[in-house]
């Protein structure tokens, strides 16, 4: 009779919640305006995750509880805590707030178990509301028989789901493989590089005074783009034949959402503000936008051909792209029109920037820089350049062409001139440049040797050489040190 009543008492709770939600404006996993600032307000440091948990430097982490009955003209403030009169910065287990919006801290107990405040301790009210449908709470939490109700229809991860695979992996170390510190140059300190190979379905986290692994991540396929965000708070994955983005939150180590696309995603750019990401698909004449913020997908923008080889401007207002199929080169206006134009057609092309009216396109098997205009849709200028060119990146005005054959070729935009090609020692096949932020720096990888190496583009020189366990297909920096 109990096990029914609550069965009865929870549909009915969901399905009127989800009414109220049909005619708020906030969605579920928005907190409300004020809230959040009285939330920044006490506890400054506080990350409010795109799904509505809360969590601190210490670790602590809040659940946040949405009210079946929100109070009109609510201002945001604390209108009661477990313990009695507590300020949030002191971080009572239990806060109700005026809306009868609330927050519950999630503890441990005596036996290590994972759980919330005693029922007892927390008032009607809260009870009667509901978790984020949508969010991912920690790993092996445990909710009270009596608390049940405020669940609704949120799934529960434990310790043993897929979703939380990702970061309970041993090192993957080759045999014989010793580690080696050394101290990296400035700049580089703390950081963290995130390594994939073309062979393996594991991320090699590498610490940036470290030659191997602290520890691995495991996707369900070979990853096809590993994409830091939100200050490196999170992880976008996407492995091959998969039609979604998984979404890895760090600070919690839990995979915290799948972004479904219902196509494969294969190539990713950020905007410029890092608030938005741009999501290529191979087998979609689309673009997908994703809002960083809340982690959703917003709009699937159509264009002409199949994308690849995706970039954006430097203001970001334009991505320039090649058709797969038939190697034209396109612009699409990131506006309310979505004008998409046709500017060009290219073969064997490895890289593509945008900046003004020029696209700069990289002939791998012409060894050439080629500059189209967008206005007349021709070529107006173009440059050979060291064999098999295969990556670019613009510092100022002045692009840095890497060449397979061990070669870094420097082009200078304001008079279209030929400045200086540098020859590295090292043997191999480089393959990609790495910005470091903030710095005059950046990382070249080499996909058959393992290493890579740092890169100072005031003096024009390699500063360091480091060794890694494994052949680098693709390197993402991360500007902290992870675990």
């Amino acid at each position: 009779m109990k096990k029914t009543l609550i069965k009865t008492l929870k549909t009915f709770l969901t399905s009127l919640f989800l009414i109220c939600l049909s005619v708020m404006p906030t969605v579920a996993t928005t907190l409300p305006a004020n809230i959040m600032e009285t939330i920044k307000a006490e506890l400054p440091n506080a990350n409010i995750r795109f799904d509505g948990l809360i969590s601190l430097p210490d670790g602590t982490i809040y659940l946040p509880v949405l009210p079946s009955n929100p109070k009109r003209n609510a201002k945001g403030k604390v209108l009661s805590t477990v313990p009695s009169n507590k300020k949030l910065s002191q971080k009572p287990d239990v806060v109700l707030f005026d809306s009868n919006f609330a927050l519950l801290k999630v503890i441990k107990t005596k036996d290590g178990k994972v759980t919330v405040p005693s029922p007892k301790d927390i008032p009607f009210v809260i009870k009667t509301g509901l978790f984020p449908q949508d969010m991912l709470v920690p790993p092996g939490l445990v909710i009270p028989d009596d608390l049940q109700i405020m669940m609704g229809d949120l799934k529960i991860a434990t310790t043993s789901s897929r979703v939380n695979d990702i970061f309970n992996n041993p090192v993957q170390k080759p045999k014989g493989m010793q580690e080696t510190k050394f101290i990296p140059v400035p700049y580089m300190a703390g950081k963290t590089l995130l390594i994939t190979t073309l062979d393996s379905k594991y991320i090699s986290v590498i610490p940036s005074d470290s030659t191997v692994p602290k520890f691995t991540l495991k996707l369900e396929n070979l990853p096809k783009f590993v994409q830091p965000v939100c200050n490196d708070d999170y992880i976008l994955v996407a492995a091959a034949g998969k039609t979604y983005i998984d979404v890895a939150d760090v600070k919690q180590e839990v995979l915290a959402k799948k972004i479904d696309l219902s196509y494969q995603p294969s190539e990713i750019i950020l905007s410029p503000d890092k608030t938005k990401a741009f999501v290529a698909v191979s087998n979609d004449q689309s673009i997908f936008l994703i809002d960083l913020k809340t982690m959703s997908l917003v709009e699937k923008i159509k264009i002409k051909g199949y994308p690849k080889n995706i970039s954006l401007s430097p203001d970001g207002k334009t991505i320039v792209y090649q058709d797969k199929n038939t190697g034209d080169i396109y612009t699409l206006a990131l506006d309310n029109m979505y004008l998409n134009k046709y500017v060009f057609n290219a073969s064997n092309v490895s890289k593509l920037l945008l900046k003004d009216n020029n696209v700069y396109i990289l002939s791998r098997t012409q060894n050439e820089l080629q500059i189209v205009d967008t206005e007349i849709k021709d070529l107006i200028y173009k440059q050979t350049v060291g064999e098999k060119p295969v990556d670019m990146t613009l510092i100022g005005n002045k692009l840095y062409i890497l060449c397979a054959s061990n070669e870094l070729d420097i082009f200078n935009l304001e008079d279209f001139s030929f400045e200086k090609a540098i020859k590295f020692t090292e043997k191999g096949f480089s393959k990609k440049i790495v910005n470091v932020p903030d710095s005059n720096l950046f990382l070249i990888t080499n996909v058959s040797d393992k290493k890579y190496f740092v890169y100072d583009t005031e003096k024009n020189t390699v500063l360091q050489s480091v060794n890694t366990p494994v052949y680098i297909n693709d390197l993402q920096l991360i500007n902290k040190k992870l675990k």
